[in-house]
């Protein structure tokens, strides 16, 4: 099976961090960082309950390239105009892929 062909969605990958507006007012701001292709996987239910238990909503579940760069607290996602902060990260670095649990940005 071969992770070119399964990778057949396209997201954006973005940096998130704070900044300061022109009124010396806290933001966050998200830049894009790159395109991201990825293919969706369902939401177990065990995904469901540690996410509860961590008083988070896991909505969607992606997996797509591996790449050690991306991290919860620097990094978000951007699906069809909708962002969304990533959770958890599961990594298989045999197989080069992860699997990223999003939720919606509050």
């Amino acid at each position: 099976m071969s992770l070119v062909n399964d990778m057949k969605w396209l997201a954006t990958l973005k940096e998130v961090y704070s900044d300061i507006d022109d009124k010396d007012r806290p933001i966050v701001v998200r830049k894009k960082v790159r395109n991201l292709y990825y293919v969706e996987t369902g939401i177990t239910a065990e995904e469901k309950f540690l996410s509860q238990q961590a008083k988070t909503n896991v909505v969607r579940r992606i997996k797509c390239r591996y790449d050690k760069n991306v991290s919860e607290k620097t990094n978000g996602v951007e699906i069809s105009g909708i962002e969304y902060n990533i959770i958890r990260i599961y990594t298989n670095v045999g197989k080069r892929e992860m699997e990223l649990s999003l939720a919606y940005v509050d």
